[in-house]
Parts: structure tokens; sequence; C-alpha cells
């Protein structure tokens, strides 16, 4: 990572380790694939490493063409506040809850 933050290098395959705490200035291309497996918050984080320089910065989302991810990728795409995305976010899990699609991890954590 040190040598594309000098930029000896040009490109940057990562995971998304980079979601935080990164500030590469002339980072300014972020490709996503399989963005409908993201949260809303955590592509924002992401989408907020690029576009710090001088540079156009562009951030491209790949994503299955499935009826419920693009309504949370629409809602991505249409806004750049973090607080709006995250609303939007809890009020469709909260949709999702209440209708039983839930992911397995929550039904099978214990309550205490």
């Amino acid at each position: 990572m040190g040598a594309f933050a000098r930029g000896d290098l040009d490109l940057l395959v990562a995971t998304t380790v980079v979601e935080v705490g990164i500030d590469i200035p002339n980072a300014s291309v972020m490709l996503i694939e399989n963005a409908e497996r993201f949260g809303l918050s955590q592509l924002h984080q992401l989408r907020g490493r690029v576009g710090r320089g001088p540079a156009k910065s562009h951030f491209i989302l790949i994503a299955e063409p499935e009826a419920r991810a693009s309504e949370r990728l629409n809602i991505f795409r249409d806004s750049t506040d973090g607080f709006e995305i995250a609303r939007a976010d809890l009020r469709m899990r909260a949709r999702e809850i209440s209708l039983g699609v839930s992911n397995m991890a929550a039904i099978l954590s214990p309550v205490l």
C-alpha cells in the first residue's frame, strides 16, 4: 500500500481494509464487485476513500440485478449524505425483519 500511496504503483487491489483510515489523495477510481453483498454504510465509507485529491474520481459498483439490491443501491447512488443513507438502510432492514426476511446469524444469535 505504501508504494501505491507514493505513486510508485497505479493500481491497488485490496479488501475492505481500505474502508477506514486510509487517506491517499491520488486514489481516484474504486471498483466494487458484488456490491449487493455490502451494507450501504460500508459502501459509503468505501466511496469516501476516492476523490480526495484534485483528480476527477469514479466509484463503480458491479451488482447482481435483483430487485432488493437494486432498490438499496439506488438509494446509495442518489445520496452522498451518510446519515440519510444509514436511515434508509435501517428502514429497509426493519421492513425485511417485519416480513421475516433476515439473515441466519441474526436469527440464531442469543438474546441477552
